[in-house]
């Protein structure tokens, strides 16, 4: 119901994000944010993500949460995550 009529607009593939913290992408856009591995949040010597993408998922929601709260229409980019 929601994509009925939507279109692909581009293809991709996954990455691992590699090289510390200078290789961890900007977190927050517009009306989203990045959570978890897609974020750069990975566990590169046991290839695991799972803790960090849970907890940064929590820390999403929190941080939508709170925008919703007081207010937000989902256009800003929420800066507090």
């Amino acid at each position: 119901q929601t994509l009925e009529g939507g279109t692909r607009v581009s293809y991709g593939a996954r990455a691992v994000i590699k090289g510390g913290l200078q290789a961890v992408p900007k977190l927050t856009v517009p009306g989203g944010l990045m959570v978890g591995d897609d974020a750069g949040f990975l566990n590169n010597l046991k290839q695991k993500g799972t803790h960090t993408a849970m907890k940064t998922g929590m820390m999403a929601a929190e941080t939508v949460f709170e925008a919703v709260k007081s207010g937000s229409t989902g256009s800003e980019e929420l800066t507090g995550y």
